[in-house]
């Protein structure tokens, strides 16, 4: 049975999985739809010239496990985050390898062509422009750490396994992270409209 791409919730994430599992479209568009944003957020927060194709994988590496999958909504975010964070390290161990510079995309900018995928997906700009903030303001590991809790919208207790770390640390470090970047701002207001 088809259905029509709806909002993911703890209500319909249990059919939306069930489904993915068995291979429905419409249950892979319902996941890509909450999940591509989100994820692509955090990659370009830490890889931005690679993140489209870490994501790529990501989403390659999820389609080869789903069907092994069992938890609640929060638990596949988790284990969705999880796996981005691993693909990410593996990038970065194939590029102290291959010490290549790949252009960057501004380069492209200005070039005519159609609408990126990706792009659309993403729901505002100012999403980015916020992760973009964060991670401008803040050493990598906070950073990281604020766009798992905003971004990824996990919770204390998946951003701890996620990133490796206790529950105890991820609360003690949000809370130093949100305080330096409350102070830079109110040092400098200016910086929230640099990046507009």
């Amino acid at each position: 049975m088809q259905h029509p791409p709806s909002p993911l919730d703890e209500t319909s994430f249990p059919e939306v999985l069930t489904a993915a599992q068995e291979g429905a479209a419409w249950a892979a568009e319902v996941l890509f739809c909450d999940l591509q944003p989100r994820v692509l957020r955090f990659l370009r927060s830490t890889e931005p010239r690679a993140a489209d194709d870490i994501c790529s994988e990501v989403w390659l590496a999820m389609a080869r496990g789903i069907r092994t999958f069992v938890g609640e909504l929060d638990d596949f975010r988790a284990w969705v985050f999880a796996i981005a964070r691993r693909r990410l390290a593996d990038h970065r161990r194939t590029g102290a390898r291959r010490a290549t510079d790949p252009t960057d995309t501004d380069r492209f900018a200005n070039l005519p062509g159609g609408a990126d995928p990706a792009d659309t997906v993403i729901d505002g700009l100012s999403g980015q422009h916020a992760v973009d903030l964060i991670t401008r303001s803040l050493p990598p590991e906070q950073a990281e750490l604020l766009v798992l809790r905003v971004v990824a919208e996990l919770d204390v207790n998946h951003v701890a396994e996620v990133m490796g770390r206790s529950a105890n640390w991820v609360r003690v470090n949000q809370h130093r992270a949100l305080r330096r970047l409350a102070e830079q701002l109110q040092a400098n207001p200016q910086e929230v409209f640099d990046i507009v």
